[in-house]
């Protein structure tokens, strides 16, 4: 599967000579977007946090870092 970016849609429709601005964000108004989740969001739902206490230091950290570096894949590379 591959993933564009908002810009990147909207470049296409531009190239195509039949849509306008206005109707493109129009088009982009009725769809549902991916929401990535931010370092805060994966922090938070890391389930190897049990309150303020870490349940194995270096099984969350590679979850924490796998679940960044993935959204970070999907945002078009690592940033």
């Amino acid at each position: 599967m591959k993933l564009y970016t908002e810009e990147q849609v909207k470049q296409m429709l531009i190239k195509m000579d039949e849509f306008t601005l206005l109707h493109i964000n129009r088009l982009m108004d009725e769809m549902t977007p991916i929401e990535l989740p931010s370092d805060e969001e994966i922090e938070k739902a890391n389930p190897f946090v049990f309150g303020s206490k870490h349940l194995g230091t270096r099984d969350m950290d590679i979850w924490e870092l796998g679940s960044k570096w993935m959204r970070d894949k999907i945002q078009g590379g690592i940033k």
